[in-house]
């Protein structure tokens, strides 16, 4: 009994860090999938050859897109310098020589456009046969509140979905996809959402999947639709 009482008792002193648990999507994300504006992010890869040993710098910019357009791969002799270079097989030879540094900067990585925007599934979990949000579940609305506060969807109202499988009855079903969804909206509400964004409905193990029979766990899920 004494030690179970030490192990609470150091459980209970853990910071909260210890528990925390990292979303599977970023605010963008959401923004992407909900909107198609998937441009927010790129990254930016910036290449500096130098003459004296030929070394190449690689560094990367994420959270903005370059408004320029990216230069040529080849770089320009200055007049007057001698360049000599071999390149072995399968490798680029140096671009450049000499003692001036040239740098080049292009678009290496654009988040792809959403085929079908307007509709996400939150990647929410909670235990079985209840309606509390597990602390994964928690993690992943955290995010879906900040990017609800994004100028892109700040003034958009969304319904809550809240889908199960066809395990039990169609009524139980319909009360826990419906308790589910409330519950989400409950938790964005705490996080600062106004209320009056969200309408909440439960369809139980009505709509499955497409290709999935309303049996399988997938069609356990709780989905966010704009409306508006």
């Amino acid at each position: 009994m004494r030690r179970l009482a030490l192990l609470t008792l150091l459980g209970a002193s853990l910071p909260a860090a210890a528990y925390a648990q990292e979303a599977s999507r970023s605010a963008e994300d959401y923004v992407c999938e909900l909107t198609g504006d998937c441009a927010g992010e790129s990254a930016a890869t910036e290449t500096e050859t130098t003459g004296e040993r030929g070394r190449a710098r690689v560094s990367a910019t994420r959270g903005f897109s370059l408004s320029r357009p990216a230069r040529p791969s080849t770089a320009t002799k200055p007049a007057g310098t001698a360049t000599a270079s071999t390149a072995r097989p399968g490798k680029a030879a140096p671009r450049a020589t000499g003692k001036g540094a040239v740098k080049t900067a292009s678009v290496s990585k654009v988040r792809p456009v959403a085929a079908k925007p307007g509709r996400v599934d939150l990647r929410l979990t909670f235990p079985l046969g209840s309606a509390e949000l597990t602390p994964q579940a928690r993690a992943e609305a955290r995010v879906f509140a900040q990017a609800l506060q994004l100028p892109q969807l700040s003034a958009k109202k969304f319904v809550i979905e809240g889908h199960t499988d066809s395990q039990g009855g169609r009524d139980y079903n319909l009360d826990l996809s419906r308790r589910r969804a409330q519950a989400v909206a409950d938790y964005l509400a705490s996080l600062g959402v106004s209320r009056d964004r969200f309408e909440v409905r439960g369809y139980g193990f009505d709509r499955p999947l497409p290709g999935r029979s309303a049996a399988s766990q997938d069609n356990r899920r709780v989905e966010a639709a704009l409306v508006s």
